[in-house]
């Protein structure tokens, strides 16, 4: 699994990562997808415990500055799932609040990914469903049909 690139969102007091790859699922790419460069999965580096180790660092030297994690793409679950869990779990131990952003329904996600969220944005971008006023948990999302799932303290989503 590759990663496209890190960046620091001081809006969302968040460390985000954008991973290599997306397939695009069974009826294609999305159409005005807002990052088809993040399409292809053999671009950027390959993420190790190096990388990691790297990223732990950076976190916990802004403690105050970075409250969330966000994973986008390309596609974060076309991904070999066991390296992505590996990326999870070793992303749980900065205890910052991990967010995934997929175009994957919420019902078709592992339960083990699950496991490992606090905060899931699921839905395909779809053009003809762009809307302006779908703002959900501080997060402006493009489409209508996009939701993100909270779980709560006692593991329950909503």
């Amino acid at each position: 699994m590759n990663i496209i690139a890190i960046q620091y969102t001081l809006e969302h007091r968040s460390f985000d990562i954008y991973i290599a790859g997306c397939n695009g699922g069974y009826d294609g790419h999305c159409a005005g997808c807002h990052n088809p460069e993040s399409w292809d999965f053999n671009q950027g580096a390959l993420f190790d415990d190096d990388m990691f180790n790297e990223w732990e660092n950076r976190i916990h030297r802004f403690p105050a500055l970075i409250e969330n994690i966000m994973i986008f793409g390309g596609e974060p679950l076309d991904q070999p799932i066991d390296e992505f869990l590996d990326m999870l779990e070793k992303l749980s131990i900065t205890e910052r609040k991990i967010w995934l952003f997929t175009r994957f329904n919420f019902d078709d996600i592992d339960d083990r990914v699950k496991n490992l969220c606090d905060y899931i944005k699921c839905g395909k971008y779809i053009e003809s469903l762009v809307v302006d006023n779908n703002i959900q948990h501080g997060i402006k999302l493009a489409t209508r049909n996009q939701k993100i799932y909270k779980k709560s303290g006692a593991g329950k989503w909503a």
